[in-house]
């Protein structure tokens, strides 16, 4: 192999552990809070501020999967509303964010989240997805922040598999087509986000 193709291999590899080390393990257990890993009770749950799922655009789902959409996974409300079909989501713009009240990235940057989402909310709809987490610890989580846009859970992280993603947090930009637009794997901050956000504004 020539010099300059180990050399960016090496460069490739350092740059992959170096967002698996900035992440959380997908293994609630590593994180160190003890949430278990199949969470045995998903009711919804009332948190102050947290608009309803109802809100979120929803078109005609499909069963048939692409590598440029989201999987049809139905996954519930967080708070009392209609369970969500990811495969369903256009007719706007939608930004998803993967986190879970484990991970210690996820809640530095879930306020800069909530902050890009009371700027852009009229152009993207913003939507959560509490991973491989309680609903319980969730709904605290977000309560603790002020969080106010949608959330969704996914208690067996088939989200997180599907993308095959090493860890939390990760976000993912729908077009107004529900087409994947971009993806950020890591931590989020109000320059990335605006980088993002680029892909789908005018």
């Amino acid at each position: 192999m020539p010099r300059a193709d180990r050399w960016h291999r090496r460069v490739g590899l350092l740059a992959l552990a170096a967002v698996v080390l900035a992440g959380c393990a997908t293994d609630p257990d590593a994180g160190g809070t003890g949430a278990e890993q199949t969470p045995p009770d998903q009711t919804a749950i009332e948190v102050q501020g947290v608009a309803s799922c109802a809100e979120l655009p929803q078109g005609a789902s499909s069963d048939e999967t692409t590598s440029d959409r989201l999987p049809s996974l139905q996954l519930s409300c967080l708070t009392p509303g209609p369970t969500i079909d990811l495969a369903a989501l256009s007719g706007r713009p939608v930004l998803v964010n993967l986190w879970a009240s484990w991970c210690g990235p996820c809640r530095e940057e879930m306020p800069v989240l909530q902050a890009a989402q009371e700027q852009y909310g009229e152009q993207v709809q913003f939507l959560g997805v509490d991973t491989k987490d309680t609903t319980e610890a969730g709904a605290a989580f977000l309560d603790d922040i002020g969080v106010t846009y949608p959330q969704v859970v996914d208690p067996e992280g088939e989200l997180l598999n599907h993308l095959a993603v090493p860890g939390l947090p990760v976000t993912v930009l729908l077009d107004e087509e529900g087409r994947i637009a971009a993806t950020h794997i890591g931590q989020l901050d109000s320059e990335s986000i605006e980088e993002l956000l680029a892909n789908v504004l005018p």
